[in-house]
């Protein structure tokens, strides 16, 4: 039996649709995150996951309003529900969820 998150991760990845460069100056997760375990920094070309610099190769925007980002050696994570300060993140390698919440926007 399949796990929700995965069937969710299975839902988003079906029904993605790529960025244009115009579009990833305003997207939800750009900023920096408190999610429980690091936080995380997402800019529209890297992402810092508390500790290492990752650079983004792609954005898929799926047709739920989650987005999942791409990196090198097969490796994404879908970020989801946003709602107002607050979104999720999963990654497909470690199957690990967390709740984040927003501490800057990065326009700052």
């Amino acid at each position: 039996m399949k796990s929700i998150g995965g069937m969710l991760l299975a839902i988003a990845i079906s029904a993605y649709v790529p960025l244009t460069s115009a579009e990833a100056e305003e997207l939800p997760f750009i900023g920096s995150w408190d999610c429980e375990v690091a936080i995380f920094t997402f800019t529209p070309t890297t992402y810092n996951n508390g500790s290492d610099d990752l650079a983004i190769e792609e954005v898929q925007e799926g047709s739920d309003g989650s987005y999942t980002l791409l990196f090198a050696d097969d490796y994404f994570i879908t970020l989801s529900g946003f709602i107002g300060d607050s979104m999720g993140w999963f990654s497909s390698a470690s199957g690990d969820n967390f709740d984040c919440r927003r501490i800057s926007d990065g326009k700052s």
